[in-house]
């Protein structure tokens, strides 16, 4: 770790502590963002002199590159694994976790080193079979959910597992429904409300898998007010890994193209998941997820729907789905500027 002035920072260092604004306690970066001109310049902005970071800068274009490397390595090791699993299931076979512990005990580690999932995800988004890259994806974000509640080692390789196979069941459901491009049936629709329950079976029946797995993939549909399925429990009956993953299956999945629908803006999306964190969501689990994720769009190029384009350079502490947007000169508010919002993360 080195304590460097702020004129001395190059693109590629990698933060070793959040970096706040000390007036406001606002929360500008978090630990583990490899760095680029443009969070550079928002740093000085804010008039942050010194910075932690992990190497010199001698050698951090190696450390990023390893990172970047043994994130990749260990991902695209995960994505086959997890495809064998799944067709294997499909075809009727039983899990055998020893086949996938290692490699999941991999990407834990690498999460647990580096905070910046969502860039890594942007990188690694859309390249497969959605169902294959959405189970990964809800996989990891669940993780740093977990690792933002403190969860030990064990407990994140579960949480983990439960990402993974939270959509399990639906390899017991007829394809021509999964990826139906129209709207389903009521008929088709209650059909694929059993992949909790076929899921849930399989895992609870596999060695190796703890219940909470299980529970996990049974009631990741289900909601506070008890308008979920399969079983309509309520807040207090619901699992934990279940709350967890609801969040970051809802959040994946609508800011991913699909068959049947066109992928949303993730502040959209994350204004949807503030609207429901009372009643329907874990309001605890829905604000941890919104005040992380929210952070790691600091310096994006993004899109309003005014049209401009415009860099991120705030999130507020108290509604970070409206962050204020540096367009040219001048700065929007879209806590004050309730008309405008975001409809794409350009870069």
């Amino acid at each position: 770790m080195a304590l460097i002035h702020i004129d001395n920072v190059e693109p590629g260092m990698v933060l070793k502590k959040d970096v706040e604004n000390i007036q406001s306690g606002i929360i500008l970066l978090k630990s583990g963002t490899v760095l680029n001109k443009k969070n550079i310049i928002h740093i000085k902005n804010n008039g942050i002199e010194y910075i932690d970071i992990l190497e010199k800068v001698s050698h951090k274009k190696d450390y990023v590159l390893i990172q970047d490397e043994k994130f990749c390595k260990a991902h695209k090791k995960l994505v086959h694994k997890t495809k064998d699993i799944l067709n294997n299931v499909r075809l009727g076979k039983k899990i055998i976790i020893t086949e996938i512990s290692d490699t999941v005990d991999n990407i834990v580690e690498e999460l647990i080193k580096n905070n910046n999932i969502l860039g890594r995800l942007r990188r690694l988004k859309e390249n497969d079979d959605y169902t294959f890259s959405h189970s990964l994806n809800v996989s990891m974000l669940a993780t740093m959910v977990g690792k933002w509640l403190n969860y030990s080692k064990v407990e994140l390789k579960q949480l983990a597992l439960a990402g993974l196979f939270h959509d399990i069941g639906k390899m017991k459901i007829p394809q021509d429904i999964i990826n139906k491009p129209g709207k389903l049936t009521e008929k088709e629709f209650e059909i694929i409300k059993k992949h909790t329950i076929y899921g849930y079976n399989i895992l609870n029946n596999t060695i190796g898998i703890s219940k909470n797995i299980a529970l996990g993939a049974l009631q990741h549909h289900e909601r506070e007010d008890g308008s979920g399925y399969p079983l309509r429990v309520k807040s207090e009956k619901i699992h934990e890994f279940a709350k967890i993953i609801a969040v970051c299956d809802i959040f994946d999945a609508m800011t991913s193209d699909r068959v049947y629908k066109e992928k949303e803006s993730p502040f959209t999306v994350a204004e949807l998941i503030n609207n429901n964190s009372f009643g329907v969501l874990d309001p605890r689990i829905s604000f941890l997820f919104l005040n992380n994720i929210s952070k790691f769009y600091v310096g994006n190029i993004v899109k309003l729907s005014t049209y401009e384009i415009g860099e991120i350079v705030y999130v507020h502490r108290e509604l970070p789905t409206r962050p204020v947007v540096k367009v040219d000169e001048k700065y929007v508010d879209l806590l004050k500027e309730k008309n405008i919002h975001i409809i794409d993360v350009i870069d």
